[in-house]
């Protein structure tokens, strides 16, 4: 989104808030979702559904996920691993939400002055790329 690609328009990286949330209140909220071992267009990549949830921390790759680079010569799967997806078939309900993520603090300012408490809102410039 914030490079633009296939359709999608270029964004400015202040205009981007993240809507931070977890499978506790996914599952909380019954919100049907499917969740991806890689990138969901590769075909290399499994889908699983609720019924696999128990099971995520087996299929997911942790340290792929949280790898700081997206290639590596020995690895030539990390980049698709790393973009594994957690994908629901809804909007996400307003108090599903347990924060936003933002890219300044004039983004920060923006969400505030709509009524967002400032407690759940985070500044994090690295989360842009």
């Amino acid at each position: 989104m914030q490079n633009g690609y296939n359709g999608v328009k270029k964004t400015k990286p202040e205009e981007i808030v993240y809507c931070i949330s977890s499978v506790a209140q996914i599952l909380k909220h019954n919100i049907p979702f499917y969740y991806t071992d890689g990138h969901a267009v590769d075909a290399l990549s499994d889908f699983y559904t609720k019924k696999d949830i128990e099971r995520i921390d087996d299929i997911i790759d942790k340290k792929a996920i949280s790898a700081k680079y997206w290639n590596d010569e020995q690895d030539l799967d990390l980049k698709r691993r790393k973009e594994a997806e957690f994908l629901i078939e809804t909007d996400l309900p307003a108090n599903a939400v347990l924060g936003f993520v933002v890219f300044n603090i004039k983004s920060k300012n923006k969400l505030q002055l709509i009524g967002i408490n400032e407690e759940k809102i985070i500044v994090k410039p690295k989360y842009y790329f």
